[in-house]
């Protein structure tokens, strides 16, 4: 008895201190829990201003804890989004699937066709390998090839990453669009937006598709939505379907502005040239739209602005051919 009471004591006060550290630990531990939870939810949003701020936190905060796995690839996300410097080198240092995909997208971003490639080889046959050839077809013009790769009955593509199912519909609308299949190609963006209806994507395929269709004051009110997004690297279809939009509004101002940007980007010359194609042809210049316009596609025009182009050009050449042989009826009428 006497022992087990003198003992008593010394249990309450080592449950008194490890009570207190816990409670010590998880003071301390608290700031950094919440901004882990302010993170994923910018990142899950994509406010990718918001993940800079909480990243700058824990720059200077976050001490070793900015080794954490999370940290890092938060970091290499908001680079892929807002276009980091020496990113490339960052994610060939991983050997992951999701590491290399990411670089597969930088590549495809740059337009660096070849280097593209050389990763989804290392990607083989997964499903993210199989999502890349996808998206690398679609971006070279075979809607075809896109929508048989993406379509593969035998692959369960929920088990991909949802970032990654979302490029899938969306690379799958793209394909559709470009056959003019309307119904498929809002089956499919409407697909993406549920899983991901922030997605900076979806916004700009959906800029994309009412720019196809003609919904002018809808393409300009998304357009406005992605030029307010400042933290976006400039991209080379954007600035020309928002150069075809400017044309179309008759803002010489933005069209100039859009022209000026596409020189400093890849791709740019050839993109240029279908602009001043099209902006030829709405003033009813055919000949001097017909020639830009083929010069646009042996520039390396790609994607669905080579399809647009080379079905410009085919209706110039119909039209062309129709007015000669009208003015042959009439000069033969004459006579």
């Amino acid at each position: 008895m006497l022992k087990r009471r003198k003992r008593s004591p010394w249990k309450r006060r080592r449950t008194m201190f490890l009570l207190l550290f816990l409670i010590i630990v998880m003071v301390i531990a608290s700031p950094f829990i919440w901004r882990t939870e302010r993170l994923k939810r910018a990142e899950s949003i994509y406010d990718v201003p918001r993940v800079k701020e909480e990243l700058q936190w824990w720059e200077v905060h976050g001490g070793f804890l900015n080794k954490l796995g999370m940290i890092k690839d938060a970091s290499l996300w908001l680079e892929l989004n807002m276009g980091g410097t020496n990113l490339e080198s960052k994610l060939a240092g991983h050997q992951d699937e999701k590491h290399q995909f990411w670089l597969f997208l930088l590549n495809l971003q740059k337009g660096k066709m070849t280097e593209a490639q050389k990763v989804l080889n290392l990607l083989a046959k997964t499903p993210l390998g199989q999502l890349g050839q996808g998206m690398l077809a679609m971006v070279k013009g075979d809607e075809q090839e896109s929508s048989r790769l993406l379509a593969e009955a035998e692959l369960d593509w929920k088990t991909v990453p949802k970032q990654a199912q979302v490029l899938r519909h969306l690379t799958l609308a793209q394909a559709a669009m470009s056959r003019g299949d309307h119904q498929v190609t809002r089956t499919e963006l409407e697909a993406a937006q549920r899983l991901e209806p922030n997605n900076p994507a979806c916004i700009s395929l959906a800029f994309n598709i009412a720019l196809g269709e003609g919904q002018w004051a809808k393409a300009r009110e998304l357009s406005r939505i992605i030029v307010s997004q400042t933290w976006r690297p400039k991209n080379t279809l954007f600035e020309t379907k928002k150069a075809v939009l400017a044309i179309h509004e008759n803002n010489m101002q933005e069209l100039s502005d859009s022209l000026s940007a596409l020189k400093e980007l890849p791709g740019g010359d050839a993109c240029i040239n279908y602009v001043n194609g099209v902006h030829a042809l709405s003033n009813g210049q055919l000949q001097e739209g017909k020639s830009l316009l083929e010069r646009a596609l042996k520039s390396g025009l790609e994607g669905g602005l080579k399809a647009d182009a080379q079905k410009s050009l085919d209706q110039v050449t119909a039209r062309q051919k129709a007015d000669r042989i009208l003015r042959s009826i009439i000069v033969e009428n004459g006579e």
